[in-house]
């Protein structure tokens, strides 16, 4: 059935509450001669851990807001399914992750415009960069003032982090005051976040919560689209099911259809909306709405290994959460002045480093991690412990999203094929040799007892690539399975309006055509500022033209 009469039908339709679409929908209620009206599979953002920058790990643990997507088995990961974590709950992944805010290079959006997105080199998005900002530093050309999403700098490191930023500078490598302020990221610099007053602050807090006092906005939680419909060539709506109902629900719009579902989902909509290879969708018997064959192709990921050490006591998350006493105490600190452990999300520190001889830039990012894993998933070894992640900026493989099946609930074949190309394989055994030369130099060398991943015997090449494939596992960053260009394989055009469906944009991870060296939620929620840009100049048009 529809949900509503044709008076209540939303001038735009985004689908997806996550980093993305929460942008996305405050930006277009700004105009209040227009409604607009945002679809979110998950529920509300109230649980307390989401709040908490250190509670990151207890939410990935649980899996309660998790679509719980895995690969199929890697051939180059010894065969093994790789779980991919991706946000169910308003704010979507940025309530969930780790909080590292970094734009990448600019030479990444140089990129994106050679490969054929044009008007999005470095440019011409640090306007949509800045605006989104409100940095806590000093004030630039490149940074943001005033904008909804508070960025601030890491200012207390551990000890093992200022330990971590001493060894990499011992071995030569520059410090950054700023490593978002548009210059080369390689160099070693404590982390941005964006956090503020020790509490995490997602999109959905920065952007939607105030945006939801407007009588123009419409949210609604426990939704879950199937389908786009496309009627006339035009895309009219969504087919839809709240949770626990059977029946699907038709939610229209009457200008635009926005998808913000993430790079997972979106191109699953699409692929079950008709819209993808008209070879494929014809053997699924899926009726073919739009051939567009780049649906699912090109997608990219940050693969991560990690190099465990077994430390001395030095204010672990290991021996934090293995002592009663010590957990109170933080906990308590947190409560009273939030700070401390509890305020940092995944890390402190990070360094961009070229690890092959004629690298123009970073290669690879390496983080320091303030606790140790056992390798039985997300679980604390019991002894103080700390670890160095690394993984490759730009890696050259590419994988694929299909579908299962027609059935909606069915969850998609995602195929990563990590370490394909043989380039990526060297990038990430130098890198691995690079976070060893770090964890064995002074002062970080000073804590270490014993190193206890990969052991400390397996320094040749084949040993530290067998340690990758038998560990190495994603970071969080799928993108590309939309990728946007003017070629005949892109999916959206530069500005993200689907090809052959008329009324339908893509606005998320999955619309870039090159991952971000770097961490790729910045990017995200610049693609969504930038989206709601190019509609309200469609709009603008569209009258100025009546």
């Amino acid at each position: 059935m529809d949900a509503g009469a044709p008076d209540d039908i939303p001038d735009y339709l985004v689908v997806g509450g996550g980093s993305a679409g929460c942008v996305v929908a405050a930006r277009l209620s700004e105009d209040p001669t227009v409604r607009v009206t945002l679809l979110e599979a998950g529920p509300e953002d109230r649980d307390v851990w989401i709040h908490v920058p250190a509670g990151y790990a207890r939410l990935f643990a649980s899996g309660r807001y998790d679509w719980k997507f895995a690969t199929e088995p890697e051939p180059e990961l010894a065969d093994r399914a790789v779980a991919w974590p991706r946000g169910r709950v308003l704010g979507g992944s940025g309530s969930v992750n780790g909080l590292v805010f970094l734009r990448g290079s600019p030479r990444d959006y140089d990129r994106w415009a050679q490969a054929g997105a044009r008007g999005w080199s470095y440019e011409d998005v640090l306007p949509a960069f800045r605006r989104m900002e409100d940095w806590d530093g000093p004030a630039g050309d490149t940074r943001g003032k005033g904008g909804p999403l508070p960025v601030g700098q890491v200012t207390r490191l551990s000890q093992g982090a200022a330990a971590f930023v001493a060894s990499c500078r011992a071995l030569g490598f520059p410090p950054h005051r700023d490593i978002n302020d548009g210059g080369p990221i390689e160099g070693v610099s404590p982390i941005q976040m964006n956090v503020r007053g020790g509490r995490r602050v997602s999109t959905a807090r920065a952007y939607l919560r105030a945006a939801r006092r407007r009588s123009n906005l419409r949210v609604l939680t426990g939704v879950r689209a199937d389908r786009v419909l496309v009627e006339d060539g035009r895309a009219a709506g969504v087919l839809a099911r709240r949770d626990g109902a059977g029946e699907g629900q038709v939610f229209r719009a009457g200008r635009e259809v926005v998808l913000c579902a993430g790079a997972v989902a979106t191109p699953k909509l699409l692929l079950l909306s008709g819209m993808g290879d008209g070879e494929d969708l014809a053997a699924l018997g899926i009726p073919v709405a739009a051939h567009l064959p780049g649906v699912g192709k090109n997608l990219q990921d940050h693969l991560i290994a990690r190099l465990s050490f077994r430390t001395k006591p030095a204010g672990t998350l290991n021996e934090i959460m293995g002592s009663r006493l010590r957990l109170v105490r933080t906990a308590l600190g947190y409560a009273l002045r939030r700070n401390g452990p509890l305020a940092v999300g995944a890390t402190e520190a990070t360094l961009f480093a070229r690890v092959t001889p004629g690298a123009e830039e970073a290669e690879a990012q390496f983080q320091f991690i303030n606790f140790s894993l056992s390798t039985a998933g997300y679980v604390l070894q019991p002894h103080p412990g700390m670890m160095i992640n690394f993984g490759q900026c730009r890696p050259d493989s590419r994988g694929t999203l299909a579908l299962r099946s027609p059935d909606p609930d069915d969850k998609p074949v995602i195929r990563a094929n990590y370490l394909e190309a043989p380039g990526d394989r060297r990038v990430m055994v130098e890198a691995a040799r690079l976070g060893r030369r770090i964890g064995r130099a002074p002062p970080f060398s000073d804590l270490v007892e014993a190193e206890t991943l990969p052991p400390p015997g397996a320094d040749d090449d084949e040993a530290l690539l067998e340690h990758i494939r038998r560990t190495g596992t994603t970071v969080y960053h799928p993108c590309g399975t939309c990728r946007m260009g003017t070629d005949a394989g892109a999916v959206v055009d530069p500005e993200l309006r689907v090809a052959g469906v008329r009324g339908l944009r893509v606005a998320d991870a999955s619309v870039m055509p090159l991952v971000p060296s770097s961490n790729i939620q910045p990017a995200v929620i610049m693609v969504a500022e930038r989206a709601a840009e190019f509609i309200r100049r469609a709009a603008f048009s569209t009258a100025a033209a009546a």
